[in-house]
């Protein structure tokens, strides 16, 4: 799997540099440093191969994140993993730039550690993390018998003795609307993506079930959802079956699912330019 992970500032000065494979040397991230980010103008792509090595990229803030591989590996599992890793540092710090990173060194290395084994990607739950990767000010009050638990069971993004005085629960639905019209205003393309957001402060391991009503009939026209991408909690046996969603949420926000919608879009409005020209000036309408 992934041979090497490094974080590199906007100048190309390595931050954090974490080898798992002996099958590259720590020189390599200089040729990463020479090859791509000295040459930002020239690198369109992400992923960049120089010989046999492989280099998968992303940029944050004023970071480059950056894995490593030495063989054929899946890249949307290396480009998962590389955000999984973005999320974390904000999650742990706040926000994820190069001040944060000097600063908790220590505790960026101790992550990395915990979620890569010899280049293999493990738990990456921030809340099964936070519970035994803490920083000074936070420290875990559970026993180890209850991390080994939640780590390894089946239910790793939750703990069991969560408990509310009162429990509640948010749904936001977030869409986006792409269009593309011709000059003479002929819709070429039109789609919905869209998003589930969820704010879960249940007690104890609740059992939430949501049905989609994806071949709803409004109007005589359907609404077909496709490209459906679910969190892990999601039973995708139960989804398949009934177009329910059943799952045990993890505790506080979290994105439950996206989906995009290709079909039967009805656009919210049009903008329609009126141009007048009036001598040597030109009006808009």
């Amino acid at each position: 799997m992934l041979s090497a992970v490094f974080i590199y500032n906007q100048k190309g000065e390595v931050l954090i540099s974490r080898l798992y494979r002996h099958d590259v040397k720590r020189s390599v991230a200089d040729v990463f440093r020479v090859h791509v980010i000295a040459s930002v103008g020239a690198v369109r792509s992400p992923v960049t191969t120089l010989g046999s090595t492989t280099f998968f990229h992303i940029r944050y803030d004023n970071l480059w994140i950056c894995a490593v591989a030495r063989h054929n590996v899946n890249a949307a599992l290396v480009f998962e993993f590389l955000y999984r890793v973005l999320g974390l540092g904000v999650s742990y710090f706040g926000r994820f730039d190069e001040s944060a990173v000097k600063s908790n060194f220590v505790l960026v290395y101790e992550l990395l550690d915990e979620v890569l084994d010899f280049g293999y990607p493990q738990n990456m739950e921030v809340d099964t993390l936070k519970l035994y990767v803490t920083t000074e000010s936070v420290r875990s009050r559970v026993e180890a018998p209850q991390i080994t638990m939640q780590a390894t069971g089946a239910t790793t993004w939750r703990r069991q003795d969560i408990s509310y005085k009162k429990n509640e629960a948010f749904v936001d639905v977030i869409e986006a609307v792409n269009l593309l019209v011709s000059a003479k205003g002929t819709v070429l393309r039109s789609d919905v993506q869209g998003q589930i957001v969820m704010r879960s402060f249940l007690s104890g391991m609740p059992e939430c079930k949501f049905g989609l009503n994806d071949k709803l009939q409004m109007d005589h026209a359907g609404v077909d959802i496709a490209d459906c991408q679910f969190h892990q909690c999601v039973r995708l046996g139960k989804f398949d079956v009934d177009r329910t969603i059943s799952f045990i949420p993890p505790d506080g926000e979290f994105e439950l699912m996206r989906y995009r919608a290709a079909d039967n879009i009805n656009l919210p409005f049009k903008v329609l330019p009126v141009v007048r020209e009036r001598g040597r000036t030109v009006e808009y309408e």
